[in-house]
């Protein structure tokens, strides 16, 4: 996993994407105390179901994100493998891994309190990925929280294989246009309490 970060002199960029997840994050609250069951009811209205034997990775839901678990463990009953992000310590800063991952296995408390598998899990390269997320549009522009964990590790992932990115969120969470920059990783696809959202990407 490389451990360089990207780089952005776009101040303007940056305050419109500051702004924005200052909104977001009140919207995505505000849509979690509305529909706290959402996540159950987005695994009940799921039917692109990948081939048995597909390395999943979902997310362990932090604060008021859509929660994956009903969907991982519907995936799971359906022959997928599932997998976790895990941030580690690369020498320079924190960088995402995926690590194989059962519903039934203990956690451990990782960087910014995010529950993750434990350094004895194996890591994976999954097939598809489950995103968290602050904002989407239809052409696959995600908003995530600033870190870049996740674009650092979708990048690197890429130059390994072939794979899906899938944004998980409320409906409410669509915005357009988004602002992107040239780093940002595309969602192939995003799945809301609404429906599967095929992106329109570039």
């Amino acid at each position: 996993m490389p451990d360089g970060t990207f780089h952005s002199h776009n101040s303007p960029m940056k305050e419109a994407k500051a702004a924005l997840r200052k909104d977001m994050k009140a919207r995505r609250a505000a849509a979690f105390s509305a529909d706290p069951s959402a996540g159950e009811r987005l695994a009940a209205g799921f039917s692109i179901w990948p081939p048995s034997g597909t390395v999943v990775a979902g997310y362990s839901a932090f604060r008021n994100e859509m929660n994956p678990q009903p969907l991982m463990q519907a995936l799971a009953e359906h022959g997928c493998h599932l997998a976790l992000p895990a941030l580690i310590d690369a020498g320079a800063g924190l960088s995402m891994v995926f690590r194989a991952f059962a519903v039934t296995d203990q956690l451990v408390e990782g960087p910014f309190g995010i529950l993750q598998p434990s350094d004895t899990a194996p890591e994976v390269l999954p097939d598809l990925v489950l995103v968290p997320l602050l904002a989407f549009d239809r052409q696959g522009r995600r908003l995530g929280y600033g870190g870049g964990f996740y674009d650092r590790g979708l990048h690197f992932l890429k130059s390994q294989k072939p794979f899906k990115a899938w944004g998980i969120a409320y409906a409410a969470q669509e915005v357009h246009p988004l602002p992107v920059e040239p780093h940002d990783q595309r969602l192939d696809a995003v799945i809301t309490e609404s429906g599967f959202i095929l992106t329109e990407t570039d």
